[in-house]
């Protein structure tokens, strides 16, 4: 059953109910209220009836009970007989069989009492009467008046009722069928748009919104909607990186493998003579160390991404930075290096992965610049309690284009470096991701290069690392 018939059934159920709790008080009220009223006239009549019997005992009785059908009996005391004396009733000739049938003890004790009572329980003949003492106190004058003229208003109320409430009802189903359909229409309306998204695969539709439940509704549909799409969006580009990582890496390592191979299958079919064969085993040798360390690379950065894998320890920033510039100058005399940094400033980081980050900036110099190049490293509070460290040079710089790609793994710009794969920055980001932070590059061309790494001085992300 669809919803909108489940409503209008529940409406018009609690509609039904409702009407025939309203019609069954109606009807008890007004029961009561006739019975009240027959009843009194019912105990007038007795009392005048045993006064005209007494002073007339032979005499007939007219208009004992005005406005109701009626039958006025008397019961010999002494020989337990009753006779018929007035009575318009239609039941009256019955009336005297039943008052014997009660026997004169009952009915003594009815007229004690002066209690209203059925003339006949076993409910054959609908009667109540009411017994009084003759004033020679041998005999008893009943009055019985038939329940036709409390029954008859009784049925015309039920039929009216049963009437206006079936076109009550009726009426309503009309309204209702009418009201939900128009209530449910933005609900028909949400739901024709998710088919056609889920048909169409259109994650740009959205639903109607507004103030009311279904507007509510659609705003949330809406917010789940847009999460759907992000969700759709990272994980294409999750793909879309892991595509072209697989490409890049298969790249990559055809180069030194196409060498090995070459020199393998010049030297199988003894085209290298006794003199070539040191110089291209240490080729070989050389190519091997290349491929080894592209290979390691890689699995570092897939150790990044699957976990953080970090060891956070308080760490004087200021140290390592002095330590690494230091390790660098002995490394390369020709690119001078200019620190920035004072005399402390700690941190809880991993010490080993910030010195890696350090290594591979400098390296990024050496590499990307020309000879005599100064590099500049930086290290001071950044804004939110954390740690920025800087690692710029003075070199020929970058465009925006290259500048934005530039922490993208296997790009090495727009000049390939033989002695690189293009991992140093990507690892760069990596590590900056896994501690919680980011990094970015500033560069114009003819204006040098640097790049930004902002850390938290307290670790706040130690968990599983973001793609890099």
């Amino acid at each position: 059953m669809s919803l909108r018939a489940r409503l209008l059934a529940g409406l018009l159920a609690v509609s039904a109910v409702l009407l025939l709790a309203l019609s069954g008080v109606s009807v008890l009220v007004l029961h009561e209220h006739l019975l009240q009223r027959v009843d009194g006239q019912l105990r007038a009549a007795t009392a005048a009836a045993a006064k005209r019997i007494a002073a007339s005992p032979g005499g007939a009785l007219s208009q004992t009970l005005t406005g109701s059908t009626y039958a006025v009996a008397t019961l010999n005391l002494a020989t337990g007989r009753a006779r018929l004396v007035n009575g318009d009733a239609p039941e009256a000739t019955v009336v005297p069989h039943l008052v014997e049938r009660l026997g004169r003890d009952r009915l003594k004790d009815y007229a004690a009492a002066q209690e209203r009572f059925a003339l006949d329980p076993a409910g054959e003949y609908r009667l109540i009467a009411r017994a009084a003492e003759g004033r020679q106190g041998n005999r008893l004058v009943i009055v019985a008046v038939p329940l036709e003229s409390v029954d008859a208003p009784i049925r015309r109320l039920v039929v009216t009722e049963l009437l206006t409430g079936g076109l009550l009802i009726l009426l309503l189903a009309l309204a209702g069928r009418s009201l939900i359909t128009r209530g449910l229409a933005p609900l028909a309306r949400i739901a024709g748009t998710a088919y056609g998204m889920a048909s169409h695969g259109d994650l740009s539709v959205r639903m109607p919104e507004g103030p009311s439940e279904v507007g509510r509704l659609g705003a949330a549909v809406n917010l789940l909607l847009e999460r759907i799409a992000g969700a759709f969006r990272d994980r294409w580009e999750s793909e879309e990186r892991v595509r072209r990582f697989a490409a890049d890496a298969s790249h990559e390592l055809r180069t030194p493998l196409a060498a090995i191979q070459g020199y393998a299958e010049l030297y199988r079919t003894g085209a290298l003579g006794a003199g070539d064969l040191p110089r291209v085993m240490g080729r070989i040798e050389n190519e091997a160390i290349r491929m080894g360390e592209l290979v390691g690379q890689m699995l570092e950065l897939a150790r990044l991404d699957r976990s953080a894998a970090l060891q956070p320890a308080e760490t004087d920033l200021a140290a390592v930075v002095r330590d690494v510039s230091a390790d660098h100058a002995a490394i390369d005399l020709d690119t001078p290096i200019i620190v920035d940094a004072p005399a402390s400033l700690p941190a809880v980081v991993d010490e080993a992965r910030i010195r890696q980050i350090l290594v591979n900036l400098l390296a990024n110099v050496r590499a990307h610049t020309p000879g005599g190049t100064t590099a500049t490293v930086r290290l001071a509070h950044a804004p939110g309690d954390g740690v920025l460290i800087e690692v710029g040079d003075d070199g020929p710089g970058m465009s925006r284009e290259q500048a934005a790609r530039a922490f993208d793994r296997f790009h090495r710009g727009e000049e390939r470096v033989p002695d690189g794969a293009g991992l140093g920055l990507s690892i760069v980001k990596a590590i900056t991701d896994a501690h919680g932070g980011r990094c970015w590059i500033t560069s114009a061309p003819g204006e040098g290069t640097c790049v930004h790494v902002v850390l938290p001085a307290r670790p706040r992300l130690l968990g599983p690392v973001p793609q890099a």
